[in-house]
């Protein structure tokens, strides 16, 4: 095992009008190295602090998943903390064999369904019944919450998990003189998941997507338009899963999913904060080194977007505030134009963008407006959106939005507007690097992109962006009729709303 030792220095500039720039940088000292079973390990020591940022990152989400098996891999996030054969149990032979008995009456009351039968049945409630009635005999062998115990009685904070389209994480910070303990615990949870109380997980999680989509306008919105935006991609599949698939899950189809996916050939694991490199990455290999690759190479997702052949549109009432949000396609990373969007989207984006300073404060027309570019493995997007105000027309908006793409289409952005949009953006880049944690996503998220060294290069890469670059790649990407648009209207327009608090991400779930 050799280990690398790379040092990043990242430099970002904030200003402010007719003030000097302020320097900052920081230097992010990156010891990397892959055990040979594929895992890979990022370890960054900082001595200025007394824990360690402990993450463990499998690269799936819900662009593996497909019909029948959509949201499996946020169920196994719920399953995680459920244990492992030595964690959460005190006896796992007996409760091994309650298990199978579930799944036995789990079998045949999905023969039922499968033949027409209702949720509502008396037969499928009968079976129903006998689940949780072998549920209730199993708990009594069940410790619960006992990795969340165990993590929060030895000093740990910051413990969660989500999962995302492309990526699940799980995350722990933790005193330096505790960090063995996520080994042993992740290591444990690699080789040793188990599935118990997956019925009753089950419920819990279609309770989720009823109140986090079908009970909630947003959204309901934004699964409809994502679904729409993407026509072949399975970034069109939303990572909570439909709600039929997730009603059909079997503990089985949720085992051969972990098995393909949670191994260590397809994950990083990031530590940063006081901790030894040498050392750190010594105890990892002892802890998880003997566990195998998957029996089968992961298969890269080889879908891409066609082309679009026209406008899509979506319009939908309901009880939410009024909202317009266009979609356009974007090359997935690795291309060099998405730096050139990136700054598009801060000329267009903040209080200072174009789009606020039109929409908000000239015509007060709407409360809020933004733009963002998304970098993305495979296809991309870049969004438009618009809240809109009271009585506000939603076609005015609407072309006010496109009056402001095509005149950064036409004229490049001028000087001032350029220096204060690439400082902006270097300032947001190094911000997130000011936390153990933010410096861990940062590197595991460009290490999934295609390599974590790129996120030495992004701050050059923005650089590197001319005024003169901006008219090009708005013109390239921003087409007019080739955009996906969502309309949300109140469902009763002459009167105030319910007003959804916070913003909508489609596509993370904890």
């Amino acid at each position: 095992m050799t280990t690398r030792k790379i040092f990043l220095s990242v430099i970002a500039f904030a200003s402010l009008p007719a003030m000097a720039a302020e320097t900052f940088d920081i230097n992010v000292p990156v010891h990397y190295d892959t055990l040979g079973n594929g895992l890979r390990m990022i370890v960054v020591p900082d001595t200025n602090v007394a824990v360690v940022s402990c993450r463990l990152y499998y690269f799936v989400g819900s662009m593996y998943e497909g019909p029948g098996t959509s949201g499996l891999s946020h169920m196994f996030e719920h399953m995680m903390f459920k244990g492992t054969k030595h964690l959460g149990t005190t006896d796992y032979r007996k409760e091994r064999r309650i298990m199978e008995q579930i799944d036995s009456v789990a079998a045949r009351m999905r023969e039922l369904l499968d033949a027409g039968a209702s949720e509502s049945d008396p037969a499928v409630q009968a079976h129903r019944d006998s689940i949780f009635s072998l549920l209730a005999k199993q708990r009594t062998y069940i410790r619960k919450d006992a990795i969340w115990e165990t993590y929060l009685n030895n000093g740990g904070t910051h413990l969660n998990a989500w999962t995302a389209d492309d990526m699940t994480a799980y995350i722990v910070t933790l005193p330096m003189n505790k960090v063995e303990l996520f080994y042993w615990i992740e290591s444990d949870r690699m080789k040793n998941p188990v599935l118990r109380e997956f019925y009753s997980e089950r419920d819990v999680v279609t309770e989720e997507r009823r109140m986090r989509y079908d009970n909630r306008p947003l959204g309901r919105y934004f699964e409809r338009l994502w679904a729409l935006f993407y026509v072949a991609h399975p970034y069109r599949i939303p990572t909570i899963g439909w709600m039929s698939d997730i009603r059909a899950y079997t503990r089985e189809k949720l085992h051969d999913h972990v098995r393909r996916f949670y191994t260590p050939d397809n994950a990083v694991i990031v530590l940063v904060g006081n901790i030894e490199p040498a050392g750190a990455m010594r105890d990892i290999k002892r802890y998880f080194g003997g566990i195998p690759r998957a029996a089968t190479p992961k298969k890269e997702v080889v879908t891409r977007e066609p082309a679009p052949i026209g406008e899509t549109r979506l319009m939908v009432r309901d009880d939410a505030q009024g909202r317009i949000d266009m979609f356009f396609h974007t090359p997935g990373y690795g291309h060099r134009d998405l730096y050139a969007l990136d700054v598009v989207e801060n000329v267009l984006s903040g209080r200072s963008g174009r789009l606020y300073r039109r929409l908000v404060t000239e015509e007060d027309l709407c409360t809020e407006a933004g733009a963002s570019n998304a970098f993305r493995l495979h296809d991309g997007y870049f969004h438009v959106w618009a809240k809109l105000k009271g009585e506000s027309d939603p076609a005015a908006v609407e072309a006010i939005m496109h009056e402001e793409i095509a005149a950064l289409a036409a004229r490049p952005p001028r000087k001032h507007e350029m220096e204060r949009v690439k400082n902006s953006i270097r300032m947001s880049f190094a911000s997130r690097l000011t936390s153990l944690e933010g410096i861990s996503d940062q590197l595991a998220w460009f290490e999934r992109l295609g390599s974590y060294r790129d996120m030495l290069q992004y701050p050059a890469e923005i650089a590197s962006v001319n005024a003169p670059d901006v008219p090009p790649v708005v013109a390239a990407y921003l087409k007019p009729g080739h955009q996906t648009i969502g309309v949300l209207e109140p469902a009763q327009a002459a009167s105030a709303a319910p007003r959804e608090a916070g913003a909508f991400n489609p596509h993370r779930e904890h």
